[in-house]
């Protein structure tokens, strides 16, 4: 009996556990599904919408051949992604990044324009960019680098980081602000990373939460010396430029790179692409519901006029000019050559064919802060683009327009004749007596080509007057813009007006003959002179100078757009008399190649090249107190059907037959690439 009832003691304590673990089920259970039923059905069920954009591949440039002049590769860049980013764990997450950046050698995205280290200072020549700063973190203009210092490690909560890590938080924190980091804009950290960072990042994704790696491109220059004037460079968007342009368009971001300069700027609308998104649906905990891709479409491909290879032995043909223009300086103790320009264009386009300048630069050097700065501090400014900008008097380069106008009025025919005696003597009784570089005797049109001589195109300049051949020069492409995509110089030809307005000189009627062999306030530019010619081998029709033959799709199947061959200008008149007119200045400058004053690198060479030599006064004096002179020439060819016009001006450099050389030289290098090619890819778009 005792048992019986020892039994069932337990048995009723074991019901009894059992209904009080039931019990406390029941009331969880029913706290889980009445009470708190509805707070976690929310947060099993709500969902947070990320969007992440996709950047479109930048378009390509290339050659006339397609070959390529800037193209991209893949790259891997980090983004932070602030839905994904809790506030309170953002400066743990930013310091990590340094470690693992700094360990990889990497850069990451800070522009604040204040010193690194103490004591602080701001960024010299970033003015607008420092009150701009100052605005930003709301602080007077006139705070100091100090100020601004203090007021970030307040802003962003840096007082309690390690002093380490401060001012690289304290950059990576403002750049954040500036480029308004928020839900809808994610912030590009760092650009072009190596696989080990990306490695490091994705292995320590819990730890890193709201650091993405994302895949983009990057610009890739396969010679980035190859007419980087031209070309052009991108960059961040400046502040200035965001709030007057590019914020207005929906398809850029403040962090976005675009065009600085050249063909990069020129076309940055056709280069950019649209940008594609990728939208991620989240759960409370992090979990993805779903995934939507709207790809990017590419930027359409710039097929240019320029010959690769041809451009890439015009910059070489150049240097070696400037060197042997050294030697001869050196052996005759003369000033060095400094800047020089050369400019090789289609005669039957008006398309750019070659454009070098010297010194150059390299882009991807000129992207470094050191090399930049190089470049800047450089007194030969590598930087200048000469060939479109620099401004030069032609010289008796300018002469074959005075003779062409003086045919067309009837002043002179082609057996005129004028005695030289290497003194102008019209104006002899006011003491007025300008020279000739030689005595020259009894020559005409022809022959005063020939031999460069000043006083006949003296009195013939003053017979016709300065704006009879001033208007020839001016068809023919002389002292005004030549049509380029990318910014040109447009120079200007001597007049009364200017002359007065730059020097508050009053105009001599002396000064009219100075003009008429390309001296006095002419300033043109190397390709202004290589137009010229062309206008001069097309018998008075100037066509429209261009850098672009067409717009294709970035794979090239589809033409987009094409540039039409346009005639910019024309002599006007009978044709048969225009005919004539040009065909005995063509004769003229043929001897100047043959027998005249280029004759030493064009008398006996295989193509027969119609030339012109200028020798300008540059208005300064040399280290040996001799006058400085830039040399120039204009020459196209062959003469028997005209294929090239050619420019070049090398400063300092004495007298322009020495530049001969370079003609000769970009003929070879011409034809020899002209025999390795095939048709151009936009052939079609170039023919008139």
């Amino acid at each position: 009996m005792k048992q019986q009832g020892h039994f069932k003691k337990r048995a009723v304590a074991l019901l009894v556990a059992v209904a009080l673990i039931i019990t406390g089920y029941a009331v969880k259970l029913f706290q889980l599904q009445i009470v708190e039923g509805a707070d976690y059905l929310d947060q099993a069920t709500s969902t947070t919408m990320i969007t992440l954009p996709l950047p479109a591949a930048r378009g390509e440039i290339v050659d006339r051949y397609g070959r390529a002049i800037a193209t991209n590769r893949a790259a891997y860049n980090l983004w932070l992604i602030k839905a994904l980013l809790p506030d309170e764990k953002l400066n743990t997450v930013l310091m990590s990044m340094v470690d693992t950046l700094s360990a990889a050698g990497e850069s990451w995205n800070d522009d604040a324009p204040i010193s690194q280290t103490e004591p602080w200072t701001f960024t010299a020549g970033r003015d607008a960019d420092v009150a701009k700063m100052k605005t930003e973190l709301g602080l007077a203009q006139y705070a100091t680098a100090q100020n601004v210092y203090d007021r970030m490690m307040q802003a962003y909560e840096l007082t309690t980081v390690p002093e380490s890590y401060r001012r690289a938080l304290a950059g990576i924190r403002y750049q954040m602000q500036h480029e308004e980091y928020s839900n809808a804009t994610p912030f590009v950290l760092a650009t072009d990373v190596s696989m080990k960072t990306v490695s490091t990042v994705k292995e320590n994704n819990l730890d890193l939460p709201g650091v993405y790696v994302a895949e983009g491109t990057v610009r890739v220059y396969p010679d980035p010396t190859l007419m980087p004037h031209v070309i052009g460079t991108i960059g961040k968007i400046y502040a200035e430029e965001w709030e007057s342009t590019y914020k207005k368009q929906k398809n850029y971001k403040m962090n976005d790179l675009v065009g600085k300069s050249g063909i990069e700027k020129a076309y940055e609308s056709t280069l950019k692409g649209t940008d594609g998104q990728i939208q991620i649906e989240l759960t409370r905990t992090g979990s993805v519901v779903a995934t939507t891709v709207v790809e990017p479409v590419p930027g359409d491909t710039v097929v240019l006029t320029v010959d690769k290879n041809l451009q890439a032995q015009c910059q070489k043909i150049l240097a070696n000019q400037i060197t042997a223009l050294k030697e001869a300086a050196t052996r005759n103790r003369e000033g060095q050559p400094e800047g020089a320009a050369l400019v090789v264009l289609d005669v039957k386009t008006g398309g750019v064919l070659a454009a070098a300048n010297y010194p150059s630069y390299d882009l991807n050097t000129y992207q470094t802060t050191a090399g930049y700065n190089a470049y800047l501090a450089d007194p030969l400014n590598p930087l200048f683009n000469r060939a479109f900008s620099g401004l030069y008097r032609p010289g008796s380069a300018f002469k074959p327009s005075v003779g062409a106008e003086g045919l067309l009025e009837g002043a002179i025919t082609p057996s005129t004749t004028f005695r030289c005696t290497g003194v102008y003597t019209y104006w002899a009784a006011t003491g007025f007596t300008p020279k000739c570089t030689h005595v020259h005797g009894i020559v005409n049109v022809e022959t005063a080509l020939q031999e460069s001589c000043n006083s006949f195109f003296y009195d013939l300049g003053r017979r016709i007057g300065l704006d009879a051949f001033n208007k020839m020069a001016h068809t023919l492409g002389l002292g005004q813009t030549t049509g380029l995509e990318v910014g040109e110089a447009a120079g200007n030809l001597s007049t009364p007006e200017y002359h007065e307005q730059q020097t508050g000189q009053q105009w001599q009627q002396g000064n009219v003959v100075q003009a008429a062999i390309g001296q006095m306030d002419t300033q043109v530019t190397p390709v202004q002179l290589a137009t010229y010619a062309g206008s001069i081998a097309n018998r008075g029709t100037r066509y429209a100078t261009h850098l672009v033959a067409a717009v294709r799709s970035y794979d090239f199947q589809k033409l987009v757009s094409e540039t039409k061959v346009t005639v910019a200008d024309k002599v006007q008149g009978d044709q048969n008399a225009i005919d004539s007119a040009f065909g005995t200045i063509q004769e003229g400058m043929l001897l100047a190649s043959k027998v005249g004053t280029a004759q030493q690198f064009l008398g006996n060479y295989q193509y027969h090249i119609a030339s012109k030599t200028g020798t300008a006064e540059n208005g300064k004096t040399d280290s040996f107190g001799k006058k400085e002179y830039n040399a120039t020439i204009v020459a196209y060819g062959p003469v028997e059907e005209p294929e090239l016009a050619v420019s070049a001006v090398a400063e300092v450099a004495g007298n322009g037959y020495q530049l001969a050389r370079s003609v000769r030289d970009v003929f070879d290098a011409y034809y020899v690439d002209k025999n390795q090619n095939s048709a151009p890819v936009a052939a079609g778009s170039l023919l008139p």
